[in-house]
């Protein structure tokens, strides 16, 4: 199960850099978005039963969105209030974009979260930016799920989100959650000190991800370095690629899969995401 808020992605593919001033063309595509219901919508293309819970907007762009994920086979169970985020993605020509964000109005609350969600969860999975825009829920769902027995993983905010929040104030943040499993880019390990032996507060398992160089796996024991594959093309869009590794792992990981291979099978995720516009999996 993936706990946040859904988002409005609304992806342009473009067809040069960017100039300021200028003009061009571009290919729109809009889809449900945000981690959480990327990772939802990837477990659900794995054949894993997939559940969404958390905030959606109470507006007409919130429910083709729910519409959508559900004809996914995603499992939808929302509290429903303002107006949906919407985020517009610029895909630049090499594959990298540029995220431009507009928060919505609404959010949730702690007295949102609901025991019920966590019905025949194997795994919570929560998102590091909504810990910093409604810490108090997302604790309480981390709590739900430790006195449920629920193992908890958590993608962690951008790496400049955590430095603008204050690095130390983050950590205490994610310690909070007592995490089983810490996903980040190379990028978020540095900025949190994630390069070497794992700090007191961060999980037995932390696995960061670097685009096409080797994933790293640390534990307590020790750090090994899982090599990605070659994709079969350039990729097209990189939105929601570390959403679709994290959901590749974590049906793995679950299923009892040892840890590497679990990568793997986060890595094949990411790449068939790599391959379309937007943060959502092929059909």
């Amino acid at each position: 199960m993936a706990l946040g808020k859904l988002v409005a992605d609304q992806v342009l593919a473009l067809s040069a850099p960017l100039v300021a001033g200028g003009q061009q063309r571009v290919v729109r595509t809009t889809t449900a978005g945000g981690a959480p219901a990327n990772v939802a919508a990837n477990l659900a293309r794995l054949g894993v039963p997939a559940r969404l819970a958390g905030w959606a907007g109470a507006d007409p762009l919130a429910d083709g969105l729910l519409t959508g994920l559900a004809a996914r086979g995603v499992e939808v169970a929302v509290v429903r209030r303002g107006r949906a985020p919407l985020s517009t993605v610029l895909v630049h020509p090499d594959g990298e974009r540029t995220l431009l964000t507009d928060r919505g109005e609404g959010g949730l609350e702690p007295a949102d979260v609901r025991a019920a969600w966590l019905a025949a969860a194997a795994v919570l999975h929560l998102d590091g930016y909504d810990l910093l825009r409604f810490p108090e829920a997302v604790q309480a769902a981390a709590s739900l799920a430790h006195a449920e027995g629920v193992p908890v993983s958590v993608d962690v905010a951008a790496a400049t989100r955590i430095e603008r929040h204050g690095t130390g104030a983050y950590a205490g943040l994610l310690a909070g959650l007592r995490a089983d499993v810490l996903f980040c880019n190379a990028a978020e390990a540095e900025v949190l000190g994630l390069g070497g032996e794992l700090p007191g507060w961060a999980p037995e398992l932390v696995l960061v991800h670097a685009a096409a160089r080797p994933t790293r796996v640390t534990t307590r024991s020790g750090t090994a370095e899982i090599p990605v594959g070659p994709l079969l093309r350039g990729p097209r869009d990189t939105t929601g690629c570390g959403d679709a590794f994290a959901a590749g792992v974590l049906a793995g990981w679950r299923a009892g899969v040892p840890v590497p291979d679990a990568v793997l099978a986060g890595h094949a995720a990411a790449a068939a995401v790599a391959g379309v516009l937007g943060g959502q999996p092929p059909p």
